[in-house]
């Protein structure tokens, strides 16, 4: 699953830059739907990969040697339950924490002194600008 994943993020990212030099990164819908359900992805992969690991960790046995169940941990099964809770709380609430600071800073106004989004023109602010833009330029508005 964790590898599966991050095929699917090299796979938007590529997709992307190629929609980027085709120059029609902003007219495909399928990219933003793919995009926005990629968002979750990279807790997830870290948390697949933290129950894929945490079982392989058995250095000390050796395959027709030492069985399994003479060389496993001494923690109790609600011990590594708690573990694995602790790190989905802590995980969940990092992410939620960020997605509440992100909603705060989308909902404050802009500052007097700035200026408002273009009249008239899509705001397209991904990419490298090849050059600093004037406001004068642009047709802007104060913000009110």
């Amino acid at each position: 699953m964790t590898v599966g994943l991050g095929l699917l993020m090299i796979a938007l990212g590529l997709w992307s830059l190629y929609l980027r030099w085709k120059g029609q990164l902003f007219e495909t819908p399928w990219l933003h739907r793919f995009a926005v359900g990629m968002g979750p992805s990279g807790l997830v992969a870290v948390t697949a990969g933290w129950v894929v690991t945490e079982p392989g960790r058995q250095p000390f046995t050796v395959y027709g040697l030492l069985r399994n169940a003479d060389s496993h941990s001494p923690i109790a099964a609600p011990a590594v339950a708690t573990s694995f809770a602790a790190f989905a709380v802590v995980y969940f609430a990092v992410f939620g924490t960020g997605i509440w600071y992100l909603m705060h800073l989308f909902n404050q106004p802009l500052p007097p002194h700035e200026f408002g989004p273009p009249v008239g023109q899509p705001v397209r602010t991904a990419g490298i600008t090849p050059a600093p833009v004037l406001a004068d330029d642009l047709q802007l508005q104060p913000a009110e």
